[in-house]
């Protein structure tokens, strides 16, 4: 990502792969690659890439009398155009900015990310809110067909949004006026949306289009995004490796298969080290929390919900005794 341009090539620069799809004069026809939780390709498919680059091919053969219908599809442009010139990024990828690109040596896709996080932090400007990106559909109440890109598989409840008139098998044709040729495509117009928001979806039901209207509001962008590569450089730095154990052992320390069960495995955080914090120790609450989770989730609650210089309290397994901990975060 070096010497990309990044005014040009805008995506989640999370995902594992994804594709940007353009005429010659730079126009984007569209985007492909999702990406969650569940996993790198719960989204994602050989017949929906298919049939996206069909849709494709109809945008191109169709251009530029469609070009309103294209022309929200890279825009607005970020505030830098190159990796180099995002500060919170210049000032700490130095040697792979400046020597010659090698597998060693590159600006992976979720460094973007990392720098202007990190210059976020550096002005005093960062906002957590600002984390939740690319919004899935599943947070507008909507699940698509993952060899489809653009049906409705079903319609969720979703207390975050109202005025959902819409049915299974709908293909949503555009939103808010752009052409949807899959997941993805959804994803970019979401992400551009505030908080209260409404959503405009054009969709074909049984030969007929149709315009439907969902209105947005309060949390609906928020998700589990503790997969995102770029969610390990965020503050504080946890530093703690914590695997969930398995089902079996468990049950041998007579939890629930929904009861937290992390297992500290490697400790940089020497804070929590002095803390008391040891590896084999069995984590089964964090600041109040005794739900089961990852290591990942593990990480990402504690950076949510503390800074740099807080103790967050734990609660750990030992030798059959159940000890309390007050981890120092750096």
């Amino acid at each position: 990502m070096r010497d990309i341009d990044l005014a040009q090539f805008q995506f989640d620069y999370d995902l594992t792969w994804a594709v940007v799809f353009l005429n010659t004069d730079g126009t984007v026809y569209g985007r492909y690659g999702s990406r969650s939780a569940e996993g790198p390709m719960a989204y994602n498919s050989i017949p929906s890439l298919k049939k996206a680059m069909e849709r494709v091919l109809g945008l191109h053969q169709d251009y530029p009398a469609n070009r309103s219908r294209l022309v929200g599809k890279n825009q607005p442009n970020p505030r830098w155009k190159k990796a180099k010139e995002i500060p919170g990024l210049r000032e700490r990828m130095q040697k792979q900015l400046n020597q010659p690109v090698g597998p060693r040596n590159c600006i992976h896709c979720h460094n973007i990310y990392d720098g202007w996080r990190n210059t976020a932090y550096d002005q005093d400007t960062f906002k957590t809110e600002d984390l939740w990106l690319y919004p899935l559909p599943e947070n507008i109440g909507l699940k698509i067909d993952v060899d489809e890109g653009n049906v409705i598989e079903s319609v969720l409840l979703n207390p975050a949004t109202t005025g959902i008139d819409l049915k299974v098998g709908d293909r949503i044709q555009t939103a808010n006026g752009q052409s949807i040729i899959s997941v993805a495509d959804l994803q970019w117009v979401l992400n551009g949306l505030p908080a209260e928001a409404k959503l405009h979806l054009r969709v074909e039901r049984e030969g007929l289009l149709l315009k439907r209207t969902i209105f947005l509001r309060g949390d609906w962008r928020k998700t589990d995004i503790s997969w995102r590569a770029s969610m390990w450089n965020l503050r504080p730095r946890v530093g703690i490796h914590a695997p969930e154990i398995t089902v079996e052992e468990k049950q041998e320390l007579g939890l629930s298969l929904t009861n937290m069960a992390l297992k500290a495995k490697w400790i940089p955080n020497q804070g929590a080290r002095q803390a008391g914090l040891k590896n084999g120790d069995i984590i089964v609450e964090v600041a109040g929390n005794q739900q089961a989770m990852s290591t990942a989730q593990f990480n990402l609650l504690i950076r949510l919900n503390y800074q740099s210089g807080d103790r967050v309290p734990v609660k750990i397994l030992r030798q059959g005794q159940t000890l309390s901990l007050q981890l120092p975060m750096p």
